[in-house]
């Protein structure tokens, strides 16, 4: 049996070997993920087995960011908002490997973020967790965890903080 954890994307990870099945998520990954995270633009982590060597195999990844949202009118959001933007976290990106796909490392990586989205709110303020699903396909992926998409045939989805504090919680390793 594998023990798996969620780490802080690192050179030990195997970027390269990723593949998910929608390109432009895995070229995410490949090139750009690690130069966000240096520049402090967002953190991915990465779901790997614990039990393997260096490098270790991708199964699974998330990123988080912090970002500035006008979210008065979105379902869930708490009412009598600024007019201003205020501040939410991001899930710019969630992928499983192929290998791994239908195994529900998916709502492993969701319980985390979410998790990891509450952690911050809790310190910093914020109305909720934001996601832009990658096409139409997947807003069923996040609907199953309360996500709503923020107006009519939008790909932008939002969970309410409130909303946040159920879920599985997931040890990670940082």
């Amino acid at each position: 049996m594998s023990s798996y954890a969620i780490e802080i994307l690192a050179k030990g990870h195997d970027r390269a070997g990723f593949v998910s099945g929608l390109e432009s998520v895995d070229r995410y990954l490949w090139a750009t993920a690690r130069g966000h995270q240096e520049k402090g633009i967002s953190v991915t982590r990465v779901l790997v087995n614990v039990e393997e060597a260096p490098p270790k195999t991708v199964v699974g990844f998330f990123t988080l960011s912090n970002i500035t949202v006008s979210a008065s009118d979105w379902p869930g959001a708490p009412g009598r908002l600024p007019k201003q933007a205020v501040a939410a976290v991001l899930l710019g990106r969630l992928a499983v490997a192929k290998a791994s796909q239908n195994l529900g490392i998916g709502s492993m990586l969701v319980a985390s973020a979410r998790q990891l989205a509450r952690e911050t709110i809790l310190l910093t303020g914020g109305v909720g967790l934001v996601v832009d699903a990658a096409n139409e396909a997947v807003i069923g992926f996040y609907s199953r965890f309360g996500f709503r998409p923020v107006a009519a045939a939008s790909l932008r989805m939002f969970l309410p903080a409130a909303s946040l504090e159920t879920g599985a919680r997931i040890q990670r390793d940082e």
